[in-house]
């Protein structure tokens, strides 16, 4: 199914951040839905992520400040298609017995624990290559749902700043579980 459209009405969206993001949308709605179309080759996917990433960009607190707004547009919807290809891909590992297992039984498989705790060995030997401000942002981002604006102030850095601590973390992650 097909995402509803956006952006959503302007009797809901209200105030500079709306504007912002609304001219944005109609300046680049539809290369964004064209560029993760051809990346992911499923226009209903497509969809579903341009409009996850027009949510998130219209929930940030100043996204005219960011210094190229379009990029960080086009990175952080491939960012999400890349998790949802990897959510997609962890579940296909999966058979359905063995999901029904996991929620029966409240222990599960050494196997999966295994898999788990080798897993979570990766990312956090990957977190900690990382430089120190670089690893909190990510940190705080993912881990404790920080906004970039919530960020760049506990760092005492810029929200663009932190922008680029993400995109840094995101890469070296993506490069080190590929390997």
């Amino acid at each position: 199914m097909i995402a509803s459209p956006w952006p959503p009405s302007p009797a809901i969206l209200n105030g500079s951040n709306a504007e912002f993001v609304q001219e944005l949308f109609q300046a680049q709605s539809a290369s964004l839905l064209k560029y993760l179309t051809s990346r992911f080759r499923d226009r209903e996917d497509a969809a579903e992520i341009a409009q996850e990433a027009w949510l998130r960009m219209y929930r940030l607190e100043h996204p005219e400040h960011l210094e190229n707004p379009r990029a960080f547009l086009f990175q952080m919807a491939s960012n999400l298609g890349v998790d949802r290809v990897r959510h997609s891909t962890i579940a296909a590992r999966f058979s359905r017995s063995e999901l029904a297992s996991l929620r029966s039984d409240s222990h599960p498989s050494a196997e999966f624990s295994v898999a788990a705790q080798e897993s979570l060995r990766l990312v956090e030997a990957a977190l900690r290559e990382l430089p120190e401000k670089c690893r909190a942002a990510f940190i705080l981002n993912r881990g404790r749902d920080l906004t970039y604006p919530e960020i760049a102030r506990e760092l005492g850095v810029s929200t663009s700043m932190v922008e680029k601590y993400i995109i840094r973390a995101l890469r070296h992650l993506r490069g080190k579980l590929s390997e």
